[in-house]
C-alpha cells in the first residue's frame, strides 16, 4: 500500500462509523492519553491539505514527543539509533508511516468515534504502542 492509498484509508475514518475496533489494548492506551491530555488535539480533516499532510501537525507531534521527524528514508545503516530493530523507547525519531499508523489506530478507538478528535500524546511509549496497533490494522487491510 502506498502512502497515498493509506491517506485515503485514513480519510475514510471521518465518515465511516463502522471502523470502531474492539481492541482492548487500543482502548487502554487511548484512555491513558485522555488522562494525561494537555488538550493538544486535532480533527482529522485538518491533517490533510490537498492530500499533503499538514506540517504544523507533524511539528506538534515532534514537539510533544521530543522526537525528530524524518521526512526521508535514510540510505545505509551507519547508526542503529533510528533502526526499526531498536526498542521503541530508545528511538530518537519517527517517520511519516509511524505518524499515520498512530492516527489510524486512534481513529479506530471509541473516543475518536465520540469526539472526532485525535489527541497528541506526549508519552513516547504510548505513541509507539499505538503505532504498533495501527501498523497491525494497516497490514490487515492490504
Amino acid at each position: 500500500m502506498t502512502i497515498q492509498e493509506y491517506f485515503s484509508k485514513i480519510e475514510v475514518l471521518q465518515n465511516n462509523k463502522n471502523t470502531f475496533s474492539a481492541n482492548a489494548d487500543l482502548e487502554l492506551y487511548v484512555q491513558k492519553i485522555q488522562q494525561n491530555c494537555t488538550e493538544s488535539s486535532f480533527m482529522l480533516h485538518s491533517l490533510f491539505q490537498k492530500s499533503i499532510i499538514n506540517n504544523a501537525i507533524i511539528m506538534k507531534f515532534s514537539d510533544h514527543l521530543k522526537l525528530l521527524f524524518l521526512d526521508e528514508q535514510e540510505s545505509g545503516n551507519v547508526c542503529f539509533v533510528n533502526s526499526d530493530e531498536i526498542r521503541p523507547e530508545y528511538r530518537q525519531s519517527f517517520k511519516l508511516i509511524d505518524l499515520l499508523d498512530y492516527i489510524y489506530a486512534f481513529g479506530h478507538s471509541s473516543f475518536y468515534h465520540k469526539s472526532q478528535k485525535i489527541i497528541i500524546t506526549n508519552e513516547t511509549e504510548v505513541f509507539w504502542k499505538l503505532v504498533k496497533i495501527g501498523s497491525t490494522f494497516r497490514n490487515e487491510i492490504k
